[in-house]
């Protein structure tokens, strides 16, 4: 396996519909790690594999098949001790070529979820996997030896606002 420092690029135009599948497999080095540690400020990142194939399934459509998987340390938003999370990503993206002619497009419906139009043939697969950490990686990371009582509401009482009236009737 290919390990992966952050400047790994891919070519779109460089795989054609008549090669068979780019296949990629990387995992990234503690350098990368750290960055994305520091992007999204985690406690740690470590083990993160892609594994994908790369196909053009028609003029200027590639589609990406494969997983994803990493080891991540968040803080907990309550407590904030590290709370671990094993991400195994399921990845089906399709990326096209932007074209001034939309006719060339037209087999393909950019509007669907899991389409990007790319401005280059280029392909960043460090600012993918970063992507897509940042977006499945859990947003509210929480221990869950922590009460829901504590994380939702404080823990003084509130008074109900009529009792002060109920005083004045007596």
């Amino acid at each position: 396996m290919q390990s992966l420092n952050f400047c790994k690029n891919i070519d779109l135009l460089s795989i054609d519909r008549d090669m068979p599948p780019f296949f990629l497999e990387l995992e990234l080095d503690v350098d990368s790690c750290s960055y994305l540690q520091k992007r999204f400020d985690f406690i740690e990142v470590s083990n993160v594999i892609l594994s994908a194939n790369i196909k053009k399934i028609s003029k200027d459509c590639w589609e990406l098949k494969g997983n994803l998987v990493a080891q991540i340390t968040q803080k907990c938003v309550v407590t904030c001790k590290p709370v671990k999370e094993k991400l195994e990503i399921n990845l089906e993206e399709r990326y096209v070529l932007q074209t001034d002619c939309a006719s060339m497009i037209a087999e393909i419906d950019i509007g669907l979820p899991n389409v990007e139009v790319l401005e280059t043939n280029i392909l960043d697969i460090n600012e993918f996997i970063a992507q897509i950490i940042g977006v499945e990686a859990e947003s509210f990371p929480k221990l869950h030896s922590t009460s829901e009582t504590h994380f939702f509401e404080s823990n003084e009482k509130k008074e109900n606002p009529f009792a002060k009236l109920a005083s004045l009737k007596k």
